[in-house]
């Protein structure tokens, strides 16, 4: 089965049940990628998982913002020891 049959034929109809307007293999790998992302993946395993020759690929084009993981990195800073962030 050609990929734009799977996409027709599979993945819009479950999408549209779910309420979404719009997907593509690009939404489905930018999601992937920013997923990686919130469970924590290092850059270089998110960019062998999706297959880029460049880390900055993944980074630039893939992975998106999500302020609650900024927020989570803020407060993980938080709960280090002062010791070891004056040094």
């Amino acid at each position: 089965m050609r990929d734009n049959n799977i996409l027709r034929r599979h993945i819009k109809p479950a999408a549209q049940k779910l309420g979404l307007d719009y997907v593509n293999w690009r939404c489905l790998r930018t999601s992937h990628a920013t997923w990686l992302k919130l469970a924590g993946a290092d850059v270089k395993d998110a960019q062998a998982q999706m297959r880029h020759s460049r880390a900055s690929t993944t980074l630039d084009i893939y992975q998106q913002f999500v302020p609650e993981s900024q927020r989570r990195a803020v407060d993980r800073l938080a709960c280090l020891p002062q010791s070891r962030l004056v040094q």
